[in-house]
């Protein structure tokens, strides 16, 4: 479990790291996606949306995308393992 979870720790770290800095393809080839391009997937039932913006970024802004999961980004370790790897999962913080 441990090993999966620091894969996992890893692979999201990446995200979070490329995700402003990287054209349309980011670290190890994790695309990106625009505004609508998400809308076009949210109502795949498969899809999981993780805000990971702080809490007081979240807290403090008007705008949230209905259906997403609010996660601490500086405790991954207690969320990472709710998630597999079959998952599509989308991670935003703006």
């Amino acid at each position: 479990m441990k090993i999966r979870s620091r894969g996992i720790f890893w692979v999201l770290s990446f995200v979070l790291l490329f995700a402003f800095a990287m054209p349309a393809y980011g670290a190890e080839g994790i695309p990106r996606i625009s505004v609508k391009q998400l809308n076009e997937i949210l109502s795949n039932s498969e899809l999981v949306v993780l805000d990971v913006r702080t809490e007081r970024d979240w807290g403090n802004s008007d705008k949230k995308v209905v259906g997403a999961v609010r996660v601490n980004p500086d405790d991954i370790n207690s969320w990472t393992g709710n998630y597999t790897k079959d998952q599509k999962i989308v991670l935003y913080c703006a």
